[in-house]
Parts: structure tokens; C-alpha cells; sequence
């Protein structure tokens, strides 16, 4: 990571701070920056604040991301990974990480449910569900190429619940508002705050040699 993306992360865990880092925080990402996004996150909430998190890999294989983060010498041991794609895809690489796979991407809204046997671990030491203190799904518009609108919705509002009671965690959907409108909206009813990261984004790539100040959260009401 380069500079500007650590003071772009800097200003990132900020917003996240002024909303408890709790709870459903809704992220506007330009989907050509959802990786990029995604490294910065786990970067600032795995390592830099040594959180223990949840990853879920419904559009790469989790292993490209484990590969990302050892690409960028991020330190994310306590982190987990449940893989909704793997078995789906024919990439069959291994990586080491904590992880737990489920039957594909299909009837996505059933794995609140299944969610349950990753409530912990086998010999007490690695990460568990139930020591996650944020959660972060790859892609969530990625879920539609596989399920319908109802499933996916029935999903987010499952998935937020598990995380918000009784754990109080920080539970963060990301999404291109642009290219998702309909998804964006729905996100929006579930989520207490909302980070408009695609300004800070395309005020970089405009050529502005400073990082525009994100800090400043919306607070969305549930519908």
C-alpha cells in the first residue's frame, strides 16, 4: 500500500470510528475499487486495530484475497473466511487461511443458518464466529448473478441480524451505487450510517495531490 491509500484508510477507520464500529455501515465503492477497498479495510481492522473478523467470498475465491494480503505483508491471523465460491469455480488453489466453505453461491439466503457450526473452532485457538467483531462480504451485487432479488434480500437482512445482536459488531455492505441502484436501496434500509467512499476515491484519481476528508457519515434511517 502506498501512501496515499494509508491515508485514504486513515480517514476510513475514522468514519468507522464516529459509528461505534458497530452495527451496519453502508459503503458507496466504484466496483472497479472493491479489491482495493477491500485490502485497505482488512488492513485498517485486522492489523492496524487487531480485530478478529469475517470475510465472505461470494465473487473470488477466498484464496485471492489471502494471497492480496500476503502480497501486501498484511498481518490478518485472526481472520476468517467463510467461501461461498471455491467449489463452484475451477480455481482449486490452497492457500493457508482459517476458512469454511459452503455449497456454492445458490440459495445464498440460507447461509445465515449455516453460519452457526462457525461459532468456534475445533481446537480454541483460531478465529471463531462468535469472536468476529466485523463483518465484510467481497461483492455484494455479486450474489444477484446466482440468486434472485428475494433471496438476497432475505440474505442481508439475516446475515445483518446475526452481527448486530447480541454481538454488536460492525457488519460493512459494500456497494456501487451506480451500477446497483435497486441493491443500494435496499442496504440502505438495513444499515444505521452510510460512508460515501467514492468521493475520496475520485477526488484522488482527479489529480488532487490530497485525500479528501471522509469522515463525515450520513446516517441512513431503517426502513
Amino acid at each position: 500500500m502506498n501512501e496515499k491509500d494509508l491515508m485514504l484508510m486513515e480517514e476510513l477507520l475514522k468514519a468507522m470510528d464516529a459509528s461505534g464500529l458497530n452495527g451496519a455501515i453502508l459503503v458507496d465503492v466504484p466496483s472497479t475499487q472493491f479489491v482495493r477497498f477491500n485490502i485497505m479495510l482488512l488492513r485498517g481492522l485486522s492489523q492496524d486495530r487487531s480485530l478478529p473478523g469475517l470475510f465472505v467470498s461470494v465473487d473470488r475465491p477466498h484464496q485471492y484475497m489471502v494471497h492480496l494480503l500476503s502480497m501486501h505483508q498484511i498481518k490478518a491471523e485472526r481472520l476468517m473466511y467463510i467461501d461461498a465460491i471455491s467449489r463452484f469455480s475451477a480455481d482449486c488453489k490452497i492457500a493457508p487461511a482459517n476458512v469454511g466453505f459452503v455449497d456454492g453461491p445458490f440459495h445464498i439466503d440460507k447461509l445465515p443458518a449455516a453460519m452457526s457450526e462457525y461459532n468456534s473452532s475445533d481446537d480454541g485457538k483460531k478465529t471463531g464466529l462468535k469472536d468476529c467483531r466485523y463483518a465484510i462480504i467481497d461483492n455484494l451485487s455479486a450474489l444477484l448473478t446466482y440468486n434472485s432479488f428475494g433471496s438476497v434480500e432475505l440474505f442481508l437482512r439475516d446475515f445483518v441480524k446475526v452481527f448486530e445482536s447480541p454481538r454488536k459488531a460492525l457488519v460493512i455492505l459494500v456497494i456501487d451505487k451506480e451500477k446497483s441502484a435497486p441493491l443500494y436501496e435496499l442496504a440502505k434500509t438495513l444499515c444505521a450510517s452510510e460512508i460515501r467512499f467514492r468521493q475520496a476515491i475520485e477526488t484522488r484519481a482527479s489529480g488532487d495531490s490530497g485525500v479528501k476528508t471522509i469522515t463525515d457519515i450520513t446516517y441512513c434511517k431503517k426502513g
